[in-house]
């Protein structure tokens, strides 16, 4: 553990400075374990799972197939790791399987962004800003592959802050890249932020030529670490495509800030401005660290947990700073033996509890009532879905033909244009929709879709949780 900066006092409420720091790791290790029963609380998790099992089961990582003749793209697989992981580990343990993994990822990240903040200020402000972030991050937090690049993105953080004090190389980083590549498309991120801070700790250190090149070779290595992995360079491509995408899926916008949903990190963004602009002597590492918070912040609704990451880090940091220029710091503590004790007692208590508590929030469930109508389908036949429901139904009916499931990469774009414009009914729908060959439809009852399939025709079988089942009467 890194030494920390000066310490706060007790000051006039030594109890409870003593008594917050604990208890609320309590409730958090609560609230994470509650969390952790709903695994399948994001319906991306279904297809992932049902990807990996393509991938154990004969797919190519160089050029993978497709689940629905839907979709055409020539796509490039970003999180094939955790898909073969998730679906070995289903197999192997079912659903307990899922809430020891889900447990064990979020109560991870946990623990990790409170060392990560603990190491530059007191164990009160370090639970609390971990709190708050974990406040933020909670939209975020589900049983995909994107909460690895939360972790890594935290030991980046961690391993520049090292050699900022150091001058220490994080070499670590280069294969730390390749894992981040072969999990999940934000690892351009990662490389990225290391590039930044690496330019910062030189800035400051004021090394020689050669110490500086060394310096940068680290992000320049993680790039090429990247770009070796079984996918290759086509990874550099998929970003580019993914970063294209933001009009068909919500988390690829720009963030409303001025939201309660966002209320986290734009509270966390103006006190650290705050702190900033108010200190005198600012280095380039903290300017560097508020500039990545800032773009993660304003760059889409999938990068606000990193922004909440960075940013505790810039208030955890200019708090202990502020607190020192008003002489109500005094000495050094790391976190000692019986801290991280406490830390990894609360980390493995979730995941033993977590699979104790009800399996909850199960999209499948709301479909089992149609379980009986489409295991007597036809395999290949093609079911008209949302894209919640298509991948429910990748993973429970792996025989159908589910045109629409929400895994973006596989479509072109004209694809993703046209089926969007199907469920608005934009003229030429009925095209899309002949092009499909579609004759059954699981949507929702309120759908504009499933009442127009009505006006042409098409008949209710059976509707239930708010789904309705319809079929389109074949002509000989």
């Amino acid at each position: 553990m890194a030494t920390a900066p000066p310490t706060q006092v007790a000051g006039r409420f030594p109890l409870l400075a003593a008594a917050w720091p604990p208890l609320a790791g309590v409730l958090v290790a609560a609230a994470l374990a509650m969390l952790a029963s709903r695994p399948f609380r994001a319906f991306d998790t279904y297809f992932h799972l049902r990807f990996g099992d393509e991938f154990r089961n004969g797919w190519s990582l160089a050029r993978p197939g497709q689940v629905s003749t839907a979709s055409t793209n020539d796509w490039a697989p970003t999180q094939w790791l955790p898909q073969i992981g998730m679906s070995w580990l289903a197999d192997a343990f079912g659903d307990t399987g899922l809430v020891v993994l889900f447990a064990a990822l979020v109560s991870g990240f946990a623990a990790a962004v409170y060392l990560l903040v603990r190491a530059h200020t007191t164990p009160g402000t370090a639970a609390t800003l971990t709190a708050v972030a974990l406040l933020g991050c909670l939209p975020s937090l589900s049983l995909r592959p994107q909460v690895l690049s939360y972790l890594f993105l935290v030991a980046v953080l961690a391993s520049w802050s090292l050699a900022r004090r150091t001058g220490r190389l994080p070499w670590w980083l280069v294969p730390l890249a390749w894992v981040w590549a072969a999990s999940h498309g934000m690892w351009i991120l990662g490389v990225g932020a290391s590039a930044v801070l690496a330019v910062a700790v030189c800035l400051e250190r004021r090394g020689t030529r050669t110490e500086v090149l060394r310096m940068l070779a680290v992000p320049a290595s993680m790039l090429l670490a990247a770009c070796v992995t079984p996918v290759g360079p086509r990874l550099v491509s998929a970003i580019l495509l993914v970063n294209s995408r933001g009009d068909h899926f919500r988390e690829w916008r720009a963030p409303e800030l001025i939201t309660l949903a966002a209320a986290p990190v734009t509270v966390l963004l103006a006190v650290a401005v705050v702190l900033l602009v108010r200190r005198n002597g600012v280095r380039p590492y903290d300017m560097a660290l508020l500039g990545l918070g800032c773009v993660f912040a304003i760059y889409s609704n999938r990068t606000l947990p990193l922004a909440l990451v960075v940013l505790s880090l810039v208030v955890a940091s200019e708090l202990t700073a502020l607190r020192r220029e008003s002489g109500t710091a005094t000495g050094t503590r790391v976190a000692g033996r019986r801290e991280l004790s406490v830390v990894a007692a609360l980390t493995v208590g979730v995941v033993v509890l977590a699979p104790a508590l009800p399996l909850r929030d199960v999209p499948a469930d709301d479909l089992r009532p149609f379980a009986s109508l489409l295991d007597d389908l036809p395999d290949g036949t093609v079911v008209l879905t949302d894209r919640s429901d298509g991948a429910v139904l990748l993973w429970t009916e792996p025989g159908l033909d589910v045109p629409m499931h929400g895994y973006g990469d596989v479509y072109t774009d004209d694809e993703l244009n046209a089926y969007d414009d199907l469920f608005k009914l934009v003229p030429g729908w009925e095209a899309t929709l002949a092009d499909l060959d579609a004759h059954v439809a699981l949507l929702p009852d309120d759908a504009p879709l499933a009442g127009a399939l009505e006006e042409h025709g098409w008949d209710t079988v059976t509707t239930n949780n708010d789904l309705v089942y319809l079929t389109q009467p074949r002509t000989d």
